[in-house]
């Protein structure tokens, strides 16, 4: 088939990208930037540069195209966060949502066959312990992680996908929280560096979830994707393990044989995010092949640091 990555730069994009090509489907990349540092797709793609808010872009990027994997999304307050300035805000709420309405109406305008959008499981707001399901309340507003308005934005965001799908337009939403893999450890990597350099390991109380191997992200798209099963559902796409980051905290101090002392962080609003994937193994048999792998990521990760210096 034919793919439109938008935001097929970033992390889990450039990763969807390899992944698509080698299973023999042709890709073309939307995003602002050319690929830099780590996230390189594999070559072999169509590459377009421009902005989801551009619908002249968004036009000519979906001609010919049966899959749409919505990936673009920019974190323009994040870079303000925590002292959060209102204009960015403004901007990132008008950006994302502005571009997420534009490729849904060049997807149905151009009769794309399937629209998978990257949703985030923040739209629920700290769960507890407790995996949630899709019924589940969503409370985005009392949740900072990505930014303030990050889960407010998301959720919107599956409302218009939802709204696309009443116009005729099949739609898939995937909640994602945490994804990770070797290149990309997150708030671990920080705690990594933390340790190895005798400062403070700083990690949120309560905060974890169940974080997901990025290669079993991919499997879940490729197993949605042109799958009419797949069409009008919003599902939770996490891993089998529930982390949590105190606990993996301490693991990295022992790791790295520091006597860094642990920082817990009080903040509500980051805390766990836990949800169940029983509908998405339900309906389309998804299984993640990693278990518990993050320890292993982190403990790989600490062993190609030397002289309290990570490469």
């Amino acid at each position: 088939m034919n793919v439109l990555v938008t935001g097929g730069n970033g992390y889990i994009g450039s990763h969807l990208v390899g992944a698509l090509l080698q299973a023999g489907h042709a890709v073309r990349v939307l995003d602002l930037q050319p690929p830099t540092g780590g996230h390189q797709p594999a070559p072999g793609h169509d590459f377009m540069q421009g902005s989801v808010t551009d619908p002249t872009v968004v036009a000519q990027a979906v001609q010919d195209v049966e899959v749409i994997c919505h990936l673009a999304w920019n974190f323009l307050a994040w870079r303000f966060y925590p002292q959060i300035r209102p204009d960015a805000e403004r901007r990132e709420i008008q950006e994302n949502l502005f571009g997420t309405l534009n490729v849904l109406e060049a997807a149905r305008t151009a009769k794309v066959r399937h629209f998978l959008f990257s949703g985030s499981a923040v739209v629920y707001g700290p769960t507890g312990p407790v995996r949630v399901n899709e019924a589940h309340a969503c409370h985005p507003e009392r949740s900072t992680l990505g930014g303030p308005v990050y889960g407010i934005t998301k959720l919107a965001g599956e409302k218009l996908c939802l709204m696309y799908q009443r116009r005729g337009l099949p739609v898939t939403i995937f909640r994602l929280h945490g994804v990770f893999s070797a290149g990309n450890l997150g708030q671990f990597e920080r705690m990594v560096r933390q340790a190895l350099a005798g400062e403070p390991v700083q990690a949120t109380q309560g905060a974890g979830g169940e974080y997901a191997h990025v290669e079993d992200v991919l499997r879940a798209f490729l197993l949605a994707m042109g799958n009419p099963k797949a069409y009008g559902e919003v599902f939770n796409l996490a891993g089998s393990h529930t982390y949590s980051d105190p606990e993996l905290a301490h693991y990295i101090v022992a790791t790295a044989k520091s006597a860094s002392p642990i920082e817990l962080i009080e903040d509500p609003t980051q805390g766990m995010v836990s949800t169940s994937i029983d509908r998405l193994h339900r309906i389309l048999g998804y299984e993640p092949a990693h278990g518990e792998f993050l320890t292993g990521l982190i403990r790989s990760r600490c062993s190609r640091c030397s002289n309290r210096r990570c490469d």
